[in-house]
């Protein structure tokens, strides 16, 4: 059985201009990380907002970006794992570096919500730390002042 985690942004934060990193999965050394599901919601109350491009995307961590709180970290499946858990950031003030978009939509920003689980073998990946592709993560570019709350669902590989 494969190891499995939770990450979820601790609390809803206010996005007012983008893009920014919602929540970012960092991998552990020597694990390699597979995204198998993420969450997205904003609490719009305005129906006159167009909805948010919510974009999924890879980072090589060359520059880390400034995350403003740690995610919940939570292993959910899986035996103990001696320390194999990724790290992670949320809320950027400062966006990490090199992002690769490899996967784009809109999400409706009046009390949107949307859940995706991704068809096994058909996954967004990342390498182990010492990899190129260090981390995988949700960004979002608001067009409203709106709140969002998310969480990603990862594997080590």
């Amino acid at each position: 059985m494969t190891v499995a985690y939770k990450l979820i942004t601790p609390t809803a934060f206010n996005i007012s201009s983008g893009p920014k990193t919602l929540i970012m999965a960092i991998a552990p050394s020597g694990h390699g990380l597979v995204l198998v599901s993420f969450d997205i919601s904003f609490d719009g109350v305005t129906s006159s907002a167009v909805p948010a491009t919510v974009e999924v995307v890879q980072s090589t961590q060359a520059g880390a970006g400034t995350s403003a709180v740690a995610p919940t970290i939570t292993q959910i499946r899986g035996r103990a794992t001696g320390g194999q858990a990724p790290t992670g950031g949320s809320n950027y003030s400062a966006e990490p570096t090199v992002l690769t978009v490899v996967d784009k939509l809109y999400i409706p920003q009046y009390m949107g919500t949307y859940t995706i689980q991704l068809p096994l073998g058909r996954e967004y990946e990342c390498d182990s730390s010492g990899g190129t592709v260090k981390a995988i993560g949700i960004r979002v570019t608001p067009t409203a002042l709106v709140n969002v709350l998310g969480s990603l669902e990862v594997e080590n590989l």
